[in-house]
């Protein structure tokens, strides 16, 4: 996990901005950050801080300066040194992939100061404190303390990448409003970017996050999940590439009948389509019309977790004419992937293009939810999708419909 090497799996997996949350060190924040300005990838500076109670809380900083503060103030109060043959070297490297030393704190330990402590220490230097991984059992703020202290005042939670999205708004942040992330928790290169947080922001970085979190400003958290493995994100990926092929309309259905032990994804669209050849190459996950990743791995996948799940995957497209993509999964296959979290899909398609005609339509067992962009715009005279009450009808019309499904 050397400062380059988190770089580059950041932009393999696409996103825009990452938060390094060393346990208990900021030792490393700088070289990554430096790594990152060279290739064009925001990181914010953190730390993950390990209460008395072992809660882990994340902490997001202004500035490199606040988190060797913060850093200064844990390492007083984190007792022991690290046993090299048990827990590893922890090594401070720079971001030309060169050691620069070792430090010899227990960065597994546990601070002597409690949850409480942290957040305040926290909120001092500016920062914001989220709860980590709450629906972990371990180092979880439930799991060892068994609720949320309600005079806690954290600015968000979070949840791991194995908790859906609606499932954790549900449980963990509804009885106190907070806002819900999730990430990869990446301890390992590979595993970067396995789950990421949607946000609108006008830019990737420390004050526009706080103003996402907390709603301000047409800022906004848009949702969560999985990318390429949740079934709503390939979805996402899909669409967006719609968009990006000029597409001024895309319609959406997704069909759940559990009767005929089917799952069925259509996604049409009217931008500039594709010849023969290129449809047929599209399933190629080493074929890509794009300019930002090497590798265009969104139609592959999908056609993969397809068959995996006993279904196909079709293309049809005509220059000048649209495609038509439609995947099938048999319902109850153990290997098909989950749905995830239909909020963040719509969510993201329409604050990302809010001039885009999308129109989605979900029927589970024969009841229908549908939302058209155009009746959303209309029902907002003299503001856009994106602005604050764009999004919250938005996500409140979303919600409505999708909770009357599950019912």
């Amino acid at each position: 996990m050397h400062p380059p090497g988190i770089v580059k799996a950041a932009l393999r997996a696409g996103v825009d901005a990452i938060a390094v949350c060393d346990h208990n060190s900021a030792e490393n924040v700088a070289a990554v950050h430096r790594a990152g300005r060279k290739a064009g990838l925001a990181v914010l500076a953190g730390m993950e801080v390990t209460t008395e109670e072992e809660v882990h809380i994340v902490a997001l900083l202004p500035d490199l300066e606040s988190a060797l503060t913060l850093q200064s103030r844990v390492y007083r109060a984190l007792p022991g040194r690290n046993n090299d043959a048990l827990f590893g070297l922890q090594v401070i490297a720079n971001e030309e992939e060169e050691v620069l030393g070792f430090t010899d704190r227990l960065l597994v330990g546990a601070t002597t100061w409690p949850v409480e402590t942290v957040v305040a220490a926290i909120h001092e230097l500016g920062g914001l404190a989220i709860a980590a991984h709450v629906d972990r059992e371990r180092f979880g703020i439930i799991g060892q303390l068994g609720m949320i202290p309600p005079g806690l005042e954290l600015d968000a939670i979070e949840v791991s990448a194995r908790t859906p999205l609606p499932a954790a708004r549900a449980q963990y942040a509804a009885p106190r409003g907070l806002s819900v992330l999730t990430a990869s928790d990446a301890h390992e290169p590979k595993d970067v970017g396995k789950a990421v947080t949607y946000m609108l922001l006008e830019r990737p970085e420390y004050a526009e996050v706080r103003q996402a979190l907390a709603g301000r400003n047409g800022r906004a958290i848009l949702g969560g999940g999985r990318p390429m493995e949740d079934l709503s994100l390939h979805i996402l990926d899909i669409a967006q590439n719609a968009v990006e092929a000029g597409a001024t309309r895309v319609d959406i259905d997704l069909v759940e009948d559990r009767a005929a032990d089917l799952l069925a994804i259509g996604v049409r669209d009217n931008g500039r389509g594709m010849d023969r050849a290129t449809a047929a190459a599209a399933t190629d996950p080493f074929f890509t019309t794009r300019t930002t990743r090497r590798v265009g791995m969104g139609l592959p996948l999908l056609a993969a977790a397809a068959r995996a799940a006993g279904g196909v995957l079709s293309l049809e497209s005509e220059p000048g004419q649209g495609t038509r993509v439609k995947a099938t999964f048999r319902y109850s296959h153990i290997d098909r992937a989950p749905l995830g979290d239909i909020e963040t899909t719509l969510m993201v398609l329409l604050a990302g293009n809010p001039d885009v005609d999308v129109l989605f339509r979900h029927v589970v067992s024969g009841r229908e939810f549908s939302l058209c962009s155009k009746d959303v715009r209309a029902a907002l005279p003299g503001e856009n999708l994106t602005s604050s009450h764009g999004l919250a009808l938005l996500r409140e019309a979303i919600r409505r419909g999708e909770s009357q499904l599950a019912r």
